[in-house]
């Protein structure tokens, strides 16, 4: 099965505050590579962008394919559920197109597609069915001998529900919140530090947050080790 690297893109983004800014956003979702991800996708922060001039957080509403190799599921993934049914209708038409031509000779690109990596050089963003045809042709490409079935999903609430349903109760979503009141950029920090050592070794996902006078660190992963974090950090008595 694919082992395909998961791939970001640079988009340029205009925030409601009017400032433009360029940010890398996820196009290609390998969990058997980057088992983070899949609680990225469950916690609602995969491709949440912060504007750096007023800070405010949106999720880009880009498409992406999300592939679980091990457990079969390559999905064409619209993060908006209201598509009208003429841009529903277009984006599979192009899909189902794609992915016979591609599932049928795997290994040889079709000449003049575009593939993820094209994609990160286009400063403006395709139209929805191009783009479904080109994530898709990369990621067929990419799924070896046994290409499973592709799905297309609308919705990131939809996705969810998928990825839930192969999961067992240990697997499921965790998330855990340090929080600290202190003003001093150096506790931060080795707060921060300390959470991002901890994600790294159990393949979490950390995030920062400031509300106030409260900064806070998020952590998510799966229950069983959110559940172990939660463990190591509790005071000894």
């Amino acid at each position: 099965m694919s082992q395909l690297a998961s791939r970001t893109a640079s988009y340029k983004l205009t925030c409601r505050c009017g400032h433009s800014f360029e940010c890398q956003i996820y196009e290609y979702v390998n969990v058997a590579r980057d088992p983070q991800l899949r609680y990225a996708v469950l916690a609602g922060r995969l491709n949440v962008v912060t504007c750096p001039s007023c800070g405010r957080r949106a999720q880009a509403r880009r498409p992406f394919i999300y592939s679980d190799p091990p457990n079969r599921l390559l999905a064409y993934v619209h993060p908006r559920d209201n598509v009208p049914r003429e841009g529903r209708e277009l984006i599979e038409a192009k899909l189902r197109d794609v992915y016979e031509r591609v599932a049928q000779q795997p290994g040889e690109p079709e000449e003049g597609s575009a593939s993820v990596s094209d994609a990160e050089q286009e400063a403006e963003t395709p139209g929805e069915g191009e783009m479904a045809a080109s994530l898709a042709a990369a990621a067929v490409r990419g799924a070896g001998e046994e290409i499973p079935p592709l799905q297309v999903i609308f919705g990131l609430d939809q996705l969810a529900l998928l990825i839930n349903a192969g999961l067992s109760q240990d697997e499921r979503l965790g998330k855990i919140a340090l929080r600290t009141q202190s003003r001093s950029t150096a506790q931060r920090g080795q707060m921060f530090d300390i959470a991002r050592r901890l994600a790294r070794e159990m393949q979490c996902i950390v995030e920062e947050e400031e509300q106030g006078e409260t900064y806070t660190v998020w952590l998510y992963g799966p229950r069983r080790q959110i559940g172990a974090i939660m463990r190591a950090l509790a005071p000894r008595g």
